[in-house]
């Protein structure tokens, strides 16, 4: 102990008790505040973060329950277009097998008229050929115009 002087040791805890009572006057206080807001600050940054995970918790499972309802309406919307197309390609089906069966029916009436036309016409070139043969064969102007029509009308059936 021969180079440690008391009195050094005593000015020292002296400077030091004189330090330690400035520091705690004029700044302890707010030191302390600051560690005591910058806790609260982390409390409250620590709580708000609590709070976003359970907001983004939330937002997800709400976002995943508005994708399955999407995904539902989805389907019922797809569904509901299919049904609506096969109801719609039924009517054109059905419409175009009436007009068909329209078209149909009116060919088989023409044709009915055509033939008719066609054998009265048939039987007014025979009924006048077999009037100018049988003038030309028999040399005979008035011929049975009657007979032959009867005759005629006896072949065709």
């Amino acid at each position: 102990m021969d180079n440690i002087s008391v009195w050094a040791i005593i000015a020292q805890l002296i400077n030091f008790w004189i330090i330690f009572f400035i520091f705690k006057y004029f700044l302890w206080e707010k030191i302390v505040s600051i560690i005591e807001e910058r806790r609260k600050n982390m409390k409250a940054s620590a709580d708000a973060e609590n709070i976003a995970k359970e907001r983004m918790e939330a937002a997800r499972a709400e976002a995943q329950i508005i994708v399955d309802e999407a995904r539902t309406k989805a389907s019922e919307i797809e569904s509901r277009a299919e049904e609506l197309s096969r109801q719609n390609s039924n009517k054109i089906i059905e419409r175009a097998e009436k007009e068909s069966e329209y078209l149909l029916e009116n060919a088989r009436n023409q044709i009915e008229k055509d033939k008719l036309d066609m054998e009265n016409n048939m039987k007014s070139k025979i009924l006048d050929l077999s009037l100018r043969l049988n003038s030309k064969i028999f040399n005979k102007e008035t011929a049975n115009k009657d007979f032959m029509e009867k005759e005629y009308d006896l072949l065709v059936k």
